[in-house]
C-alpha cells in the first residue's frame, strides 16, 4: 500500500509545484513527508503549537478575523469548549445588547481556556453563531477577536442563525483547542 500511496503522491507532485502540493495535502503527516522527499521519521518534527496558515493562494482572511488553516500538533491534549454566550455565573444573559453579549462571550471563552491551562494560541478553530447576522455585527466580533488573538486568529466558521438556545441570546462561540504535551495543564483538567 505504501508504494501505491507513493505513486499517487509522486503523480500529484509532478503536476503541482512542491509548495502547492504541500498546501493541497494539508502540510502535515506521512503524506507530506513523502511529498517533501523526507523519510517518515522526520515527520516527528511536527510543530509543538497550533500552526496557523494563510497561503498566498487564498485571500488574506486575517483581515476578517480568522485563518484559513490550522494544523494541530500531533502530541497534545485536545479540548472541546462548548458554545460560550453572554452569560453571568447563574447562566443569565448579561444584557439584551448584542455587543455586550459578544464581549461577555469572549470573556467566558477566556475563563474556559484558563480552566484547562490553555492559551489563546492553543485554539485551532472556533465556530461562531450570530442571530440575524449582518456585516455590522462583525465589528464588535472582530474587535474581540483582535483583543484575544491579535493578527493570529484561529480557523473559524461563522453561521448565521435565526435564534439560539435561549430567548434573547444573540451570540455564541465554541472552540477546538490543542494544548501541547510539553505544557503543564491546570489542576482542573
Amino acid at each position: 500500500m505504501n508504494r501505491r500511496i507513493t505513486s499517487t503522491v509522486n503523480s500529484v507532485v509532478s503536476k503541482l509545484t512542491r509548495r502547492n502540493a504541500l498546501l493541497w495535502l494539508g502540510g502535515t503527516g506521512v503524506t507530506t513527508a513523502l511529498v517533501a522527499g523526507v523519510q517518515p521519521e522526520a515527520s516527528a518534527k511536527q510543530p509543538k503549537d497550533v500552526q496557523l496558515i494563510n497561503p498566498p493562494t487564498l485571500y488574506n482572511a486575517t483581515q476578517n478575523g480568522y485563518s484559513h488553516i490550522a494544523i494541530a500538533p500531533q502530541k497534545g491534549t485536545t479540548v472541546y469548549i462548548s458554545g460560550q454566550f453572554g452569560s453571568d455565573l447563574q447562566g443569565n444573559l448579561v444584557s439584551p445588547n448584542y455587543e455586550e453579549q459578544v464581549i461577555q462571550s469572549f470573556q467566558n471563552l477566556r475563563f474556559a481556556l484558563e480552566a484547562v491551562g490553555a492559551l489563546p494560541s492553543d485554539v485551532a478553530k472556533t465556530t461562531v453563531m450570530i442571530v440575524d447576522q449582518t456585516e455590522e455585527k462583525l465589528i464588535p466580533f472582530g474587535m474581540e477577536v483582535g483583543k484575544l488573538w491579535g493578527n493570529k486568529p484561529p480557523a473559524n466558521t461563522l453561521i448565521p442563525v435565526p435564534r439560539l438556545a435561549l430567548d434573547g441570546m444573540l451570540f455564541e462561540i465554541d472552540a477546538y483547542v490543542v494544548i501541547p504535551d510539553n505544557r503543564k495543564r491546570s489542576p482542573w483538567s
